[in-house]
This record gives C-alpha cells, structure tokens and sequence, in this order.
C-alpha cells in the first residue's frame, strides 16, 4: 500500500481517535490533530516520508457510536473527499450494551454492523481499525 504525495487522509471515530483534536475540523499544528494515534501516524509518516506532503485530518468525536457515526458520514468523510480513510469505532457500542442494556434501540449488533456502501476495504489493518482508499465515485456516494 501506497499513498501518493498530497494525498488526503481523513481519521474517523470515537475518542480514542478525537484525543482533544482542534473543532470543527482537526487539521494543522500546534496540536490540532490531538494527543493520540493520529498525531503519532503523522509525525511517523513525516519523519520516514518528509517530502509526501500528505494532508493529515482528524474528525473523531468522544463518545460516538457507529450510529453516530453513519449520522455524520456525509459531513465528516464525504465533504472532506479523502484519498485515504481511517476509520476506528466501537468502544462506545460495546460498553452501551452494559450500561443501558434496556435501551436496545441503541445498540449496534457486531453482526450487523456494516462498512459504508462503495468503499471497499484496500486492506484490513487491524482487528480494530480499518484503512480505505477511496475513489472519486466512492467520495461523492452516500449509499
């Protein structure tokens, strides 16, 4: 896997991909990218690739869910256009069923939880984290 130089790659997810990133959009210095895994990719790719120049954005919120996720898909992945999409979601869902186990109308069933249409995985890093080239169709479909 190779990303391009100027490429765009766009971090997706709950706090642990937040980590107190700059509002609206978390992009720039001085900290913007938070104090997490985001911040440390892009120090690791700059350091190791100094001259790729890759725009590096985070748009994780604290808290979220996969369900809120999808509610801000096209805001916060869509209207970006990324090249590349990192996506890290699911504690929250998890820890959902055990505090507000009678709420089941917010509970996201592993089974059934599913990859956004028309973005098909390039590769499959982690258990919990997924990373998606994107194409210019796949950018401008919500599904």
């Amino acid at each position: 896997m190779k990303i391009a130089p100027h490429s765009k790659l766009v971090f997706i997810g709950d706090s642990i991909t937040d980590c107190e990133r700059a509002r609206p959009v978390g992009e720039g210095l001085f900290g913007a990218l938070g104090k997490g895994y985001v911040s440390l990719v892009e120090g690791l790719l700059y350091a190791i690739h100094p001259e790729s120049a890759v725009r590096i954005v985070n748009m994780g919120t604290s808290g979220h869910t996969v369900l809120d996720l999808k509610a801000r898909w096209q805001t916060d992945v869509i209207a970006l256009k990324p090249d590349w999409l990192v996506v890290m979601i699911g504690v929250n869902d998890v820890w959902r069923q055990f505090d507000l186990p009678r709420q089941t109308e917010i509970h996201v069933s592993i089974r059934k939880a599913v990859v956004p249409p028309r973005i098909p995985p390039s590769r499959q890093t982690s258990g919990t984290w997924f990373l998606w080239k994107c194409s210019a169709s796949a950018a401008s479909s919500t599904g």
